[in-house]
């Protein structure tokens, strides 16, 4: 029977090399135990019940030193080679510690069970340098098995890392395009609501219920990455009263979404800007209306299209816009928008982000 010692607690107070050192221990230890005895004791190993058992204990605890030896070792070696970038010179350093070690400690375990006669034990120089040549091999497949479990973890963590620096930074590009949107439309909106009450205060008191809706959306999802496409179109349809208590008939907004894309997400606000660039950069006319329709386009897209009637000249702030918006698509799901453009039509198509890809974001 194994003394009663605490391996997991040794293990605890050890430095580790890798993660896997407990579960390397219990692999090979007990066989080296047996291989150890094996070449000691030869076939009384086997056939003495009392050398099987005693044999067993001595040297499962003598391993069990060599082991935790060893693993202080390499991570010293580690340590003292951590400013290398190859892992040449410090794997090289280390079988050869490994090896003068292991065989100083077999040595001298042949020495006590040979002085002490322990079992019976009757050395034996060709078993002994066989131990030697075995401890050697199995030292180097060891320390080979222990460096490519540690490349492994330093690779596994450093794509954690490397994913998690990627998030974080696609987050505060998130945060900076956002910071873009709401100091433009605050003016947008403030600018209706000047114009509005000098000539219909009715309208400028509807104006401001509607425009307390649309900030009331803009509040609840100003830290969500994504909405869905349902929410969106709702708060669209408050933002369109807004532009048509402006523009009364030079503006008609139309929609033709499939059921099944109401679930899909995309970037809060994204209808809003888009359909602002639209009245900014074209002629309102209620003669020829500008008509912007939202509508659903095969796999899983969104297609915001309007006539065009371009004013003499462009508002080039909306560009930063429609860059905002394809910016926000980029680092969210790595897709660029279609922009598609006429002299009769201009349109945009969004990729809608489906409802499992928002859990990774």
């Amino acid at each position: 029977m194994i003394p009663s010692l605490n391996y997991n607690s040794l293990f605890n107070r050890l430095p580790k090399y890798t993660g896997k050192d407990a579960w390397l221990f219990w692999s090979l230890v007990p066989l080296l135990t047996v291989l150890l005895n094996t070449a000691m004791f030869a076939n009384s190993y086997f056939s003495e019940l009392p050398v099987t058992v005693l044999a067993t204990i001595a040297s499962f605890a003598l391993l069990t030193g060599l082991w935790f030896i060893l693993s202080s070792v390499a991570v010293m070696a580690r340590t003292h080679f951590s400013g290398e970038r190859t892992p040449v010179r410090r794997v090289a350093t280390t079988i050869c510690l490994f090896i003068i070690i292991t065989a100083l400690y077999v040595t001298i375990i042949h020495w006590l069970y040979d002085s002490t006669d322990f079992l019976g034990f009757d050395f034996n120089e060709k078993r002994y340098r066989w131990t030697l040549i075995v401890g050697i091999i199995l030292n180097t497949f060891i320390t080979l098995l222990q460096e490519g479990i540690a490349g492994f973890e330093n690779w596994k963590a450093t794509m954690v890392e490397t994913e998690q620096l990627k998030k974080e930074y696609m987050q505060s590009q998130l945060l900076g395009l956002k910071s873009q949107v709401n100091p433009h439309f605050l003016f947008n909106s403030l600018n209706s609501l000047s114009s509005l009450i000098s000539e219909n205060q009715d309208e400028a008191e509807k104006f401001l219920d509607e425009m307390s809706k649309v900030y009331r959306y803009l509040l609840r999802n100003s830290d969500d990455q994504l909405v869905s496409l349902e929410t969106e179109l709702q708060f669209v349809n408050s933002y369109f009263h807004l532009l048509k208590a402006r523009y009364s008939d030079g503006i008609r907004l139309e929609f033709d979404i499939k059921e099944k894309d109401l679930e899909m997400n995309l970037p809060p606000l994204t209808l809003q800007m888009l359909i602002e660039a639209a009245y900014n950069q074209n002629v309102i006319n209620k003669d020829k209306p500008l008509t912007i329709s939202i509508s659903s386009v095969p796999a899983g897209w969104l297609r915001v299209k309007n006539n065009v009637e371009k004013k003499i000249a462009d508002d080039q702030a909306d560009l930063s816009g429609l860059e905002n918006v394809a910016n926000k698509f980029r680092l969210l799901c790595q897709k660029s928008i279609i922009i598609e453009q006429t002299d009769e039509f201009y349109s945009v198509e969004l990729p809608l982000i489906p409802p499992s890809e928002n859990e990774n974001l």
